[in-house]
């Protein structure tokens, strides 16, 4: 009876399937929420060297600019399960707001993070100053679109501190990077945490509770912004 029966449902489904001629579309979709934290800085400042310190991320580095030329996600790994999705996006250079150094594409991975991470080489390798290199950086965040990545929740991080041995130095770095990103508007916790990403791993301790916790503060706060949109719509 079944070798009967469905035979015929089969032939009447074709029946009725009969549809209409379909249509080609081409989409192109863009994620956008890429990373929990961003890494913003310029070419050779540590990002790639921080990536590989606090996960599992393989990213490719060199004592030259430029190694990375595309985003790499790391994931920061916690003893409770707890996770952190850490972006290290190609460096920014002055300029990049209005399109140099292909500028406009790494600003926009930046900008599908919760939260930024400003990382300047404090030692000054290269003749950079981590000073100005703070005060660039802001301003290219700040000239990008409509400038709504500086009310993100930021840390900022001065790197490379295992090549300035002077503890007066140190103290004095810390303060005035502390005052640049003060008078520039990040938005932080008014601290500066100083770490050597590729060498001794000073700091990292301190940094990887600072990034939990900026997360978490970002979770809260979106959390506190829908249960508002939710209360007045009701």
């Amino acid at each position: 009876a079944k070798r009967q029966f469905v035979p015929h449902l089969i032939s009447r489904a074709a029946e009725r399937a009969k549809g209409k001629e379909g249509e080609d579309v081409y989409l192109e979709l863009e994620l956008k929420l890429i990373a929990d934290i961003g890494l913003v800085g310029f070419p050779n400042a540590g990002k790639s060297s921080l990536l590989a310190a606090m996960s599992r991320a393989k990213p490719e580095i060199a004592p030259y600019p430029f190694t990375t030329l595309h985003p790499l996600i790391g994931c920061v790994e916690y003893h409770d399960g707890f996770r952190a999705l850490v972006a290290d996006v190609p460096g920014l250079i002055d300029g990049a707001a209005e399109g140099r150094g292909r500028g406009h594409d790494f600003l926009r991975h930046l900008e599908r993070t919760k939260a930024l991470m400003y990382i300047v080489d404090a030692a000054g390798v290269d003749g950079r100053d981590p000073l100005n290199d703070l005060s660039i950086l802001v301003d290219e965040i700040q000239s990008y679109g409509d400038a709504d990545m500086m009310a993100r929740p930021a840390l900022v991080v001065a790197n490379k501190f295992d090549l300035i041995p002077d503890t007066k130095i140190r103290d004095e770095i810390i303060l005035a990077l502390k005052t640049v990103a003060e008078e520039n508007g990040i938005a932080f916790n008014g601290k500066v945490l100083a770490i050597s990403a590729g060498v001794t791993g000073e700091g990292l301790g301190t940094l990887s509770k600072s990034i939990r916790d900026l997360v978490q503060l970002g979770e809260q706060n979106r959390f506190i912004v829908n249960e508002s949109v939710g209360s007045y719509g009701s």
